[in-house]
């Protein structure tokens, strides 16, 4: 509750990406059973609805056989966000004049354009959605962490590290597939774990189910679901009921694979889903460039690299040394999936992912990356330890807040394609719109830039404080967080 009533309170209300459109129009489709109005049967094809985007004379995707699905996003993932557009589609609780933006808010007058004119209904899901789902990775990291055996302290450290000192605060306030998929990543290991101590195939059923959620939602769950395989095939060595075991975890994960083709013949009338993991359609567009030169940038690079908008990560070198004493099994684990992950996106053409903050790609792994500080919390007990931790961890957070407080997308990279300043204007036309200056220098980093403009030129962009005000919006947060606060002292001062 703590983490979700702050990532409410620090969101901006408003989408950042194309990919988030897709979602959110499919989405509004399958809660309101209404098509959209450009829709033609027999004739409308992927991407119809962007005409300027995607010319109809020039568009060559497949023609759509249901209006309401014609779309290229994850229908699990419009499912989960269905339910929040109905709510203000029917209820009208976030409305045209209550998500109005004052026109002098910013400097861009075309940016206040934007966000008066976005549906209040996307307003609304945009609110909760992120926040919802990330404060549950949180709560559900805490549970996993606790099966380490770590203490409830050690516990709920990583979970608030995990939630504040990760990008998994900057992308709360998104709607994009690696918020929920992630959360179904977590939830689904959790039962795993369940399994591990239990031997209840049930747990494993939940387990294989949860997980194909996740693939539904984001196929790249997948480079964890395939270690994870490999890994129960090696916990079954010693357990009775291996095929009843086997079959548990593997129909949910085979079912949907096939519901991902059934989607695809609703949508288009053919069973054309693909394998999994497209690699040639993230190959390429980099030249001589190495896959290892991109695999270091996810971790190290200036200007997205994992371990420098996150610094508690740091601590995976000596956590997981750590972790491997008591966890060998799970430590091999953690260590190929983060290698699968290295691995396939080293080898796109995207692995910076455009305009993100952060490694986005990641967005998945950083638990696996989070979970072995237990073991270095729990048997480090030096103070110079411990106020390094904290530092590392304040400055995430503050990582985090210079990304919250302004639109960095808008304001610090500029207008993708129109080269009229910022990040993408940078050294002159680049692969992807993005200047090699920016990714692998400091001066020219978005991290850099945007800590710059935050001290100079900030333009706040947190929904509530401009629908509040500072006053009310500052007495509200406290009245929800320090009871909260409160609560949870009291709750860690009886259990210790």
């Amino acid at each position: 509750m703590i983490c979700f009533s702050v990532f409410v309170f620090t969101s901006d209300g408003h989408r950042y990406t194309f990919d988030e459109a897709l979602s959110q129009d499919q989405s509004l489709r399958i809660a309101t059973l209404e098509p959209h109005p450009n829709y033609v049967q027999g004739e409308s094809r992927i991407f119809f609805e962007y005409t300027w985007l995607f010319p109809p004379n020039a568009n060559t995707r497949a023609i759509c056989e249901n209006a309401i699905l014609c779309s290229q996003a994850s229908v699990v993932h419009s499912l989960t966000q269905a339910p929040f557009l109905f709510l203000n589609n029917n209820f009208n609780i976030i409305t045209d004049d209550s998500k109005e933006i004052s026109p002098s808010a910013f400097d861009d007058p075309s940016y206040t354009l934007w966000r008066n004119s976005l549906n209040p209904d996307f307003t609304f899901m945009e609110l909760f959605y992120g926040p919802i789902f990330a404060s549950l990775s949180i709560s559900i990291l805490f549970l996993v962490s606790r099966t380490f055996n770590f203490s409830i302290k050690t516990s709920l450290l990583l979970s608030l590290f995990y939630g504040f000192s990760t990008v998994i605060w900057a992308y709360s306030q998104t709607s994009l597939n690696s918020i929920p998929s992630t959360f179904f990543i977590l939830l689904g290991f959790l039962f795993f774990r369940k399994f591990q101590s239990t031997s209840s195939h049930y747990a494993l059923l939940l387990s294989g189910g949860i997980l194909g959620l996740a693939f539904l939602t984001r196929q790249d769950s997948i480079l964890l679901i395939i270690p994870l395989f490999f890994y129960m095939l090696y916990e079954l060595r010693n357990k009775n009921k291996k095929i009843q075991h086997l079959l548990s975890f593997s129909i949910p994960l085979f079912s949907a694979y096939g519901i991902s083709l059934l989607i695809d013949y609703i949508r288009v009338g053919v069973y054309d889903a693909g394998a999994p993991l497209n690699y040639a359609s993230v190959v390429g567009g980099q030249g001589n460039v190495p896959m290892f030169l991109h695999m270091f940038g996810l971790f190290f690079s200036p200007g997205l690299g994992l371990l420098i908008f996150a610094p508690i990560l740091i601590t995976i070198f000596f956590s997981f040394p750590h972790f491997f004493k008591n966890h060998k099994s799970e430590c091999v684990l953690f260590l190929s999936t983060i290698g699968f992950f290295l691995i396939f996106y080293g080898s796109s053409a995207t692995w910076h992912g455009l305009n993100a903050w952060g490694a986005r790609y990641m967005i998945p792994i950083i638990p696996f990356l989070i979970l072995p500080l237990g073991a270095s919390i729990e048997k480090i007990k030096h103070i110079s330890f411990k106020i390094s931790l904290v530092f590392l961890a304040i400055l995430g957070a503050f990582f985090n807040l210079v990304y919250l407080l302004q639109d960095v997308s808008w304001f610090i990279w500029g207008i993708m394609g129109a080269r009229q300043g910022g990040l993408y204007d940078i050294d002159g036309a680049a692969d992807l719109w993005i200047s090699p200056l920016v990714l692998w220098t400091f001066e020219f980093s978005q991290l850099t830039h945007s800590i710059i403009w935050v001290f100079t030129r900030l333009q706040h962009d947190i929904f509530l404080l401009h629908v509040l005000g500072t006053g009310l919006y500052v007495l509200i947060l406290g009245i929800i967080l320090i009871p909260l606060i409160f609560i949870l002292s009291r709750f860690l001062k009886n259990n210790h």
